[in-house]
């Protein structure tokens, strides 16, 4: 994963020799009355001129230095430090634009109590998950739908409440239908299930990984720049997750174009609008053969035994261990909670040291000791998933 540089703007000033303290700012000024042919009889740094410089010219320069010059002018004129308008502004200057939040939609598969009766499911209905990080994640029903008769049960589409990845849960996630419908036993999302991929406003670092990628596009050679550029303009995909495999995997002038999601599996409607576009519409190099996919997985599962503080209660005990579950959940990228628990990625180590350092800075009220059976995830051109997560009390 790329990440934009963090730059001292005003080390660097400094170290250019401007003056950017008030003792440095006082000495260049006295240098100049001296110079102009000015004497002070009182050069105390308290004498009432010099209190009348540093209200007049030592703070307002001090202030164009620190906040205007090295906090605002200097990190926005770059593309790897500017931010918000700024940074539309320079992705405007390579033909690009933030790219906008969505809703994620899709279908959720409704079951009936008897499956010889008609049912329909009215317009907004709820179906939600299970609390997450204080988030419960709810989609919405967004027509009235009729499950014929003779049919168990019925696909219908959703749609998420909100914008955002968050809501591009895997299957099993959204089940709760806090309202019921009545002859319907329960509800719940299958796999593959997202037809439209949610998506957050992109952010800056997302979008400055864009800009950068765009520089080595003006070429127009069909390289790897000109292909990420393409797929990365689509919402919820990042630049920095399309990997590719150039060992024509089906022959001569064969590419993958492997797409990482942040939050689940890469849904297969995306990947046939991504095909679509990169092959059947023609953008595509000349012989260049390029299929895009989602990155192969490997399956685990991952056992953590922990330990609570004393005189915890027995509530808490067990919203500590659903805790740490969806901790590790978000770890293997089932949901975009726990924003500091570090994300699973292909040609990396997945270190549960790491994890576990994580878990105890999110619980440390609680949490006494936690401890993995699993050693770390060492990973090719894959991606860890979970097959199961078991929290058990040391």
């Amino acid at each position: 994963m790329s990440i934009r540089p963090q730059v001292d703007f005003k080390k660097i000033i400094t170290e250019e020799g401007i003056p950017t303290t008030e003792e440095a700012i006082a000495i260049e000024l006295e240098k100049e009355v001296v110079a102009a042919g000015s004497k002070v009889s009182n050069d105390s740094r308290m004498s009432p001129f010099w209190r009348l410089i540093k209200a007049i010219v030592i703070a307002p320069t001090l202030w164009l230095m620190d906040n205007l010059l090295a906090g605002h002018v200097l990190p926005n004129t770059f593309a790897a430090t500017a931010k918000g308008i700024y940074l539309d502004l320079k992705a405007w200057d390579v033909d690009l634009a933030r790219k906008s939040a969505t809703k994620t939609r899709g279908v959720v598969a409704f079951f009936k109590e008897t499956p010889e009766n008609p049912i329909v499911i009215p317009k907004g209905t709820v179906i939600e998950t299970d609390r997450i990080e204080d988030t419960i994640y709810r989609m919405v029903v967004v027509d009235e739908v009729l499950i014929e008769a003779h049919q168990a049960s019925g696909l219908v589409i959703c749609e998420a409440e909100k914008a955002g990845s968050g809501y591009n849960l895997p299957a099993g996630y959204y089940s709760i239908l806090p309202v019921g419908v009545s002859g319907i036993s329960h509800a719940m999302n299958q796999a593959d299930w997202i037809a439209t991929l949610g998506s957050d406003l992109e952010d800056d670092e997302e979008l400055s990984l864009r800009i950068r990628n765009q520089f080595s596009v003006v070429g127009r050679y069909h390289i790897d720049a000109i292909y990420r550029s393409m797929l990365a303009s689509v919402a919820g995909v990042r630049s920095d997750q399309i990997y590719f495999l150039h060992d024509a995997p089906r022959g001569p002038g064969t590419a993958n174009a492997y797409i990482l999601m942040d939050v689940g599996i890469t849904p297969s409607h995306l990947l046939e609008q991504l095909n679509v576009y990169v092959m059947a519409q023609g953008n595509h190099g000349h012989g260049d053969d390029v299929l895009c996919l989602g990155l192969p997985e490997t399956m685990h599962t991952v056992n953590a035994s922990i330990w609570v503080k004393p005189n915890i209660s027995e509530a808490r005990q067990a919203s500590l261990k659903t805790d740490v579950e969806n901790m590790v959940k978000a770890a293997f990228r089932e949901s975009d909670s726990y924003k500091n628990v570090t994300r699973t990625y292909p040609k990396s180590t997945f270190s549960f040291s790491k994890l576990t350092e994580e878990i105890h800075a999110e619980l440390n009220d609680s949490l006494l000791s936690v401890r993995f059976d699993e050693p770390d995830i060492v990973s090719e051109l894959a991606i860890p998933r979970l097959n199961q997560v078991v929290v058990s009390y040391g």
